[in-house]
């Protein structure tokens, strides 16, 4: 391409309206966390570390009902438990497991295409005889208030530095090391629209396989789990009637400089 045409692809897009983002909140999850000042047991049970799923309270995960985020947990970076993870900023990150889901609704500020980018990892922790560090499955999609769909990927989290070979016996790798605890996969999905005004839904769907028996019944959802943060919008306004008459001037100027 020449430097005429990356200049007027540039004048082009600067019609079109500067990127915005924002139309998350959250994205990193530190407004949702409720801070454990107490020892878990004097904390109330609806705000105890844990309480999503056994209400027991010692772990770092709490439940996530409730906010700019709903359904799914957060948990909190701890580096002394065995295998746990650091939050990829600030010192929490969000978590979907089994056939959860994490959504978040928000009314489009502007007509456009939005691109949504992410973080991804695993747990790698070890209990009993059984690593937990499994690949999970899970899709990413924004549903508009009218029912419409758009599926903005398919994607399977892994434990940085880790093998999943290894999450199916007692074997140790680079997971259980700070860069392992620390690490994140970065993610971006496809490209969607957005229409100014209209209501949406982006939601984060786990897809942990289902335990069957024998005769095929399903029996229960295995134990994996995808941690989520970083989770940012971005969104290229579309070209407004002024903008457009602006370009139809462009391309104009540009015919009478290739017949002159």
């Amino acid at each position: 391409m020449s430097v005429k045409s990356l200049v007027s692809v540039a004048a082009i897009a600067a019609l079109a309206g500067p990127v915005t983002a924002g139309q998350l909140f959250d994205g990193g999850f530190e407004s949702q966390a409720t801070l454990q000042r107490n020892p878990y047991w004097l904390q109330p049970s609806g705000q105890k570390w844990g309480a999503a799923w056994n209400n027991w309270g010692w772990s770092s995960w709490q439940a996530n009902n409730a906010g700019a985020w709903i359904g799914g947990g957060i948990a909190r970076t701890e580096d002394f438990a065995t295998g746990w993870k650091w939050a990829r900023s600030g010192d929490v990150f969000g978590i979907i497991k089994d056939r959860q889901t994490m959504s978040q609704t928000f009314t489009a500020t502007a007509s456009g295409t939005g691109t949504l980018s992410w973080f991804d990892a695993n747990r790698s922790a070890w209990r009993g005889d059984t690593w937990f560090g499994r690949q999970n499955d899970y899709r990413v999609s924004i549903i508009d208030s009218l029912g419409n769909t758009q599926t903005i990927g398919n994607y399977t989290s892994e434990v940085y530095l880790g093998l999943d070979s290894n999450s199916w016996n007692n074997w140790g790798d680079d997971r259980f090391s700070l860069a392992g605890k620390q690490g994140w996969f970065a993610r971006t999905g496809a490209n969607f629209t957005l229409q100014a005004g209209m209501t949406y839904t982006l939601s984060f769907t786990s897809l942990s396989p289902y335990i069957r028996d024998l005769s095929g019944t399903i029996t229960g959802v295995d134990d994996r789990t995808t941690f989520l943060d970083d989770i940012t919008l971005t969104v290229i306004p579309s070209p407004g009637p002024v903008a457009l008459l602006g370009l139809g001037a462009l391309l104009a100027a540009r015919r009478c400089r290739a017949s002159s």
